[in-house]
């Protein structure tokens, strides 16, 4: 049996347990309770997450399958700018793999591009924020780009989020729904048999 670790923020929460579930018979599959939140929040918390759910270095895990990119899109209300400027996101995302190959050296990462909002993607609404699409869709360039250059791999929920009705979605944001949670999950499952078969 193989051990998959899944990181990320909340839309990783949404389909976790429907992965774990469905790949119940090939793998075990681990996630912190934690939401990953920002990329840097991730970074930071990584060998925390990690030392813990491999039961302090008894588990070594073969995929980590991780995703962030919501939270650093924030548009600040205030601000005409994205929370993290695109530069800084793809100096990030190389550091969380590096920390990643360094924490499991084993594994195969694979990143997952980040979904599509209802905007303005902001439960608190305008005055205080706002997510948009156009900056997920640059930021989903510049993750391509930094995982063709790190050789690492890429589960395309973007394109499977644009596809799905309103109806999939439990907010602007999430997908905490049978239609979406199933649709993301297949996909993950999906991305995961393929690594596993490819090993």
């Amino acid at each position: 049996m193989r051990n998959i670790l899944l990181l990320g923020d909340s839309i990783r929460q949404n389909y976790q347990e429907y992965v774990r579930n469905k790949l119940q018979n090939i793998a075990y599959v681990h996630y912190p309770n934690d939401n990953g939140r920002f990329g840097y929040f991730t970074l930071r918390y990584l060998h925390e997450w990690i030392r813990i759910l491999s039961k302090y270095g008894e588990i070594d895990f073969d995929i980590v399958h991780f995703n962030c990119g919501l939270w650093d899109v924030l548009r600040l209300s205030n601000e005409d700018r994205t929370f993290m400027d695109e530069e800084e996101y793809a100096e990030l995302l190389v550091r969380i793999a590096d920390r990643i190959s360094i924490l499991c050296p084993k594994a195969e990462i694979i990143f997952a591009l980040t979904t599509e909002v209802i905007e303005p993607g902001f439960e608190s609404g305008t005055i205080f924020g706002e997510r948009k699409n156009k900056d997920i869709k640059k930021f989903n360039q510049i993750a391509l780009k930094v995982c063709e250059q790190l050789k690492i791999g890429v589960d395309d929920l973007w394109s499977i989020s644009k596809e799905l009705p309103r109806e999939a979605h439990s907010d602007m944001v999430h997908y905490e729904t049978d239609i979406g949670i199933q649709a993301l999950g297949n996909q993950v499952v999906k991305c995961l048999r393929l690594a596993i078969e490819g090993a």
